[in-house]
């Protein structure tokens, strides 16, 4: 299982760093975590085109975790070159909703012509998706936000928790996993509501007890060495600070 940060950063456009995505690989299968904007042309940097990505999985629709979809499927439908692969989208409750007014906003020009968009809502649970076995559950910051956490055959895992503050369930969706991407938007004395703090990012590791963790999503006020300073000083396992391009073998 290859795991890569396509997006490190948040709302605040950046050189360094696009908004939210990652981008789960194996089996030939290439499974795609949020899809903030910068989203396509990383993945043209990977050779991944609108054709390659087999499954989306959206921790909920804020903005800059979801609006590289727009151009996604508006390039889809490129006439000399229309995508013909089905493609699954899943997300938490509410989303087909959602997804029906993009699609009535944009009218005609985001419909497929040769492929079908199949729209799949999760609550909390666990589902076999490709050759991952998947386990969602809702984390703290929008009605619709889901965790998720990945599964291979061989028992390798990998938590993600998109834009969540301390909860009980992120950390059992971290709990022993080879690794674990949490945000950590802000710096502690900037907290804010449903967002994770290097302090809390670091005491929902310790109690996951995950392997590695990746931090990402950084606003603009943060100081990375204090973020490294603050999580290790409660966590113990290998700590890495996402950056764009980032990757990881499980």
């Amino acid at each position: 299982m290859k795991v890569t940060i396509l997006g490190s950063g948040t709302a605040v456009p950046a050189l360094e760093r696009n908004s939210s995505a990652v981008l789960v690989q194996e089996a030939g299968i290439n499974t795609l975590i949020d899809f903030g904007y910068g989203t396509l042309k990383q993945l043209l940097h990977l050779g991944i085109t609108y054709h390659d990505i087999d499954r989306i999985f959206f921790t909920h629709n804020h903005p800059d975790h979801i609006c590289d979809l727009i151009p996604f499927l508006f390039g889809s439908r490129y006439k000399l070159s229309a995508r013909k692969k089905e493609l699954e989208i899943v997300a938490g409750p509410g989303f087909q909703n959602f997804f029906d007014q993009l699609m009535s906003a944009f009218g005609k020009w985001l419909i497929s012509t040769e492929y079908s968009v199949h729209i799949t809502e999760v609550d909390e649970g666990s589902k076999k998706f490709g050759c991952h076995q998947v386990t969602y559950k809702k984390v703290r910051h929008i009605e619709m936000s889901r965790g998720y956490k990945f599964e291979n055959s061989a028992g390798k895992s990998v938590a993600l928790s998109g834009d969540t503050d301390y909860c009980q369930s992120m950390i059992e969706l971290g709990r022993g996993t080879d690794l674990m991407i949490l945000e950590c938007a802000m710096p502690d004395e900037e907290k804010i509501a449903g967002h994770l703090i290097p302090s809390l990012a670091g005491k929902l590791a310790k109690e996951a007890d995950c392997k590695t963790l990746c931090l990402t999503h950084f606003y603009p006020p943060c100081d990375l060495d204090v973020i490294r300073e603050t999580v290790s000083a409660l966590y113990g396992g290998e700590l890495f600070l996402a950056c764009d391009g980032m990757t990881f073998q499980l």
